[in-house]
């Protein structure tokens, strides 16, 4: 049997119309619209070295509704903290301006440029659970390519991204307090008509937060600092395993441009040791391509070598009784690996420009499906 087929939404774009488009608002309201998954999802890096992210994770699988809570916080020099708790109902309120469950609340200002989290899942389950609360104020203008859908056999799945936006967090992390300004993204995700478990088999996501190189370490600051992210994942076999990606480069807290044309290369691959049956890369090679916003060439290269294992996500395990027998028909072990790099380098070649080196840190997550 022929492999239902996979249209991306970068190649639906008519030649003459720019192939990223603004996102806006609406692009971020809650759909919950037939079997699918949708999640909104804050990251962050802060200036005390604090990175990860917090979200709220809705999905419908054959009559069953979810609502789930996740959120990671690493401290390089400490443990990582990862933590998922059922939230029970998602309400919205606002004309989707305001969404919350047992445990996060997320809410938009009139004009969506500032966001308030509050955190409260680990701290109401766990005396030492986290509790944490964050103001993002983005910077950019939303993207999202063409429309943002891609269309895979019957179903869709969509990204809209605010790429880039100013942070002030505070909370408490295993009894550590902290308080501090950064950086951080926002991205809305929406499938519908289609399993999640049908959208990708692989996905990549990278997560870097850096300056140019040569910038002095005294004038390194959340303000002039220089964000690359990639959300690439491939669709299965029977959708034809097609890529679809996203990339976005931001510098001084503005998009500068946004990228569709992406590779994704695992090298040195080498099983688990951890025991998840997979092969692990430990170097992750990325060559994405797209245009500025003022329409010029760009490609992004980035060898990633994310040696800093965070945690390992065993999404079966994570998963309600009865949603997990459904997935577990039909996949046979999906796994999440966060990892960590401190010593990351991004380069970057804009048409007319002389290229330049940005380095910094990174987050990287790796989806593998069964």
């Amino acid at each position: 049997m022929a492999p239902k087929k996979t249209i991306t939404a970068a190649s639906l774009v008519h030649d003459g119309h720019p192939v990223a488009t603004q996102a806006v608002p609406a692009d971020f309201a809650w759909q919950r619209d037939s079997t699918g998954s949708e999640t909104q999802t804050l990251y962050f890096h802060l200036d005390n070295g604090c990175l990860g992210f917090v979200q709220i994770a809705w999905a419908y699988l054959a009559l069953t509704t979810t609502v789930e809570t996740n959120a990671l916080f690493y401290v390089p020099g400490q443990p990582c903290v990862f933590e998922t708790h059922n939230g029970h109902h998602l309400r919205v309120k606002k004309d989707s301006r305001e969404f919350d469950c047992k445990g996060v609340s997320m809410a938009w200002n009139d004009d969506h440029t500032k966001l308030t989290i509050k955190y409260t899942a680990g701290r109401e389950r766990d005396a030492k659970g986290v509790s944490a609360s964050f103001e993002f104020t983005r910077t950019s203008d939303g993207y999202k390519i063409g429309d943002a859908k891609n269309h895979i056999g019957s179903g869709t799945a969509a990204h809209y991204f605010y790429p880039s936006g100013a942070i002030v967090g505070k909370g408490e992390i295993g009894g550590t307090k902290f308080d501090s300004a950064g950086v951080g993204m926002f991205i809305h995700a929406h499938s519908a008509n289609i399993m999640p478990y049908n959208v990708g088999a692989e996905w990549n996501l990278a997560f870097f937060i850096g300056h140019r190189e040569g910038v002095a370490a005294d004038q390194r600051t959340s303000a002039n600092a220089c964000m690359f992210h990639l959300l690439h994942y491939r669709t299965p076999d029977s959708y034809g395993a097609v890529n679809c990606s996203n990339g976005g480069l931001t510098e001084d807290n503005d998009l500068r441009a946004v990228m569709w044309d992406s590779t994704v290369e695992h090298r040195d691959r080498a099983k688990d040791p951890n025991g998840s049956g997979y092969d692990i890369p430990s170097s992750v090679f990325v060559t994405a391509k797209g245009a500025t916003t003022d329409g010029r060439a760009v490609t992004v290269t980035f060898d990633a070598k994310p040696a800093k294992r965070l945690h390992d996500i065993d999404v079966l395990n994570a998963m309600p009784y009865v949603v997990r027998r459904l997935v577990q028909a039909l996949i046979t072990k999906p796994f999440i690996f966060e990892r960590y790099e401190d010593n990351a380098t991004v380069r970057v070649e804009i048409e007319g420009e002389e290229p330049y080196t940005l380095v910094g840190v990174a987050f990287h997550e790796l989806t593998l499906m069964g």
